[in-house]
């Protein structure tokens, strides 16, 4: 899911020591941009594949934390802050109530996709950036060159503060009583606390926000605290999960349970697509410009028969699919790019078989087809049947309860 470099002879992240722990506890662990970021924690005897199959389980039923301190973090601040982030976001944030998050979409000069995050409206002139981890440095030079070349005038100041915050996503069935219970019995009831809002409490009387927000498809959250303060926290939250099963996880099953609720990330986000590809395009605001507005139209990115965001179920269990695998209609000869190809792969604990999100041209009118996935440096060719890419919890019945 993530990639084949494991990395380890270079220095882990030091955000809040939460790496201490993780090195203590037997992480295996990955590069991810910048960062090196815990893979999976296997038990005596476990592969990558036991143990993160075991872990995507174990969210699923339980409740499970990882660590996303890497994630990029910018602080948007100043009275036009708002109109700032109108102009590189696709979609609109002058309307986004303080204490509220809205999942944002950035685009390129060129119309394709850039990045995707959300962004916190902490006071009315206060913002909180995510990004990705491997692009965090690439927008925020994407919003200084704006703002110095284009927007000179506007009262907003940025500033990085990934390094100053760190943040624990806990994910799972039984996250809200874990929470509760390291919080001191503080209301984090659907009521007081609704998905995409913000809470603050204490944890070990160590002042932390809550973000109620969800990237497994699960009830989750992520704690944001002091870097300072991280290993204490993540520390706290492993102690009040004793009683609900707690597993720390990593990026592993994190991507497997991202595929089965199809969320796109950065195999995806490839340079090439856009927001319609990856069905979003409904998000983008048709009141506003902002960056990206004028060339997401020109004709060859509005074309019917690019390929779309879908997901792709494997018929059989001996056959594994790969990213980067070409997608071809059933009986046409093999010829070519095909109609599109496969972009990320995982088995999947939670519908037991093999599943990928993909590109495939006409995607959304050819869910239930039958179509031929080709790796023509292995000579195989097999058929998959194409899906809706939200596999599990379609609904979203379990990450709103």
């Amino acid at each position: 899911v993530i990639g084949p470099s494991r990395g380890l002879n270079v220095a882990p992240t030091r955000i809040g020591a939460i790496q201490d722990w993780h090195i203590e506890n037997g992480a295996d662990f990955i590069a991810a941009g910048a960062w090196q970021r815990p893979w999976y924690y296997p038990l005596e005897g476990e592969t990558l594949g036991d143990a993160y199959i075991r872990e995507a389980t174990h969210v699923r039923q339980y409740v499970g934390l990882i660590d996303v301190s890497t994630l990029g973090k910018i602080a948007i601040q100043g009275p036009d802050a708002s109109t700032f982030l109108d102009r590189v976001y696709a979609n609109g944030f002058k309307t986004l109530k303080v204490g509220r998050i809205r999942y944002g979409v950035m685009l390129r000069e060129d119309g394709l996709m850039f990045d995707d995050g959300t962004i916190a409206r902490i006071a009315d002139n206060q913002y909180l950036m995510s990004t990705t981890t491997a692009n965090a440095a690439a927008v925020l030079s994407h919003l200084e060159y704006f703002h110095q070349t284009a927007w000179p005038h506007l009262k907003v100041h940025l500033t990085s503060v990934t390094d100053q915050w760190a943040t624990i996503a806990v994910a799972g069935p039984k996250s809200r009583m874990l929470l509760q219970d390291a919080a001191g019995g503080a209301d984090l009831s659907a009521t007081r606390l609704p998905n995409m809002a913000i809470i603050e409490v204490e944890i070990e009387k160590i002042p932390v926000r809550i973000h109620r927000m969800s990237f497994s498809g699960e009830l989750a959250y992520e704690v944001y605290v002091g870097s300072g303060w991280g290993h204490s926290v993540w520390v706290a939250l492993m102690q009040a999960g004793d009683l609900y099963d707690v597993i720390p996880y990593g990026t592993e099953a994190m991507g497997t349970l991202r595929i089965e609720k199809g969320h796109v990330s950065a195999p995806e986000l490839d340079g090439r697509t856009t927001i319609d590809d990856l069905g979003m395009g409904r998000m983008a605001s048709k009141r506003k410009s902002y960056i990206g507005s004028a060339l997401r139209g020109r004709e060859a990115l509005c074309d019917p028969n690019r390929s779309v965001l879908v997901g792709i179920e494997s018929l059989d269990d001996q056959n594994q699919l790969k990213p980067g695998m070409l997608l071809f209609s059933d009986g046409v000869e093999i010829s070519g790019h095909g109609e599109g190809h496969v972009s990320s792969v995982t088995w999947s604990p939670a519908l037991n078989r093999h599943i990928g999100l993909g590109l495939l041209a006409g995607g959304p009118t050819r869910h239930g087809e039958i179509i031929c996935c080709v790796n023509l440096l292995e000579n195989q060719n097999f058929p998959v049947r194409v899906t809706s890419p939200h596999f599990f919890d379609p609904e979203g019945e379990r990450q709103n309860g």
